[in-house]
């Protein structure tokens, strides 16, 4: 991984919502499963951008 997704992805990290941290630690698994299709329509939007250039 480059030094620039790196960054890119570690940001993400920083910024997810407060909902999505307690979601994806939840015994419920429908609650865990919104928030890992939420992370995971994030993480392809990131690496896409990345696909197109700095």
């Amino acid at each position: 991984m480059s030094q620039s997704n790196d960054v890119k992805l570690r940001d993400l990290v920083r910024r997810l919502p407060d909902w999505m941290r307690k979601d994806l630690a939840s015994s419920d698994a429908t609650r865990r499963e919104r928030a890992e299709d939420a992370l995971h329509v994030m993480l392809l939007s990131l690496l896409e951008g990345s696909a197109d250039g700095p």
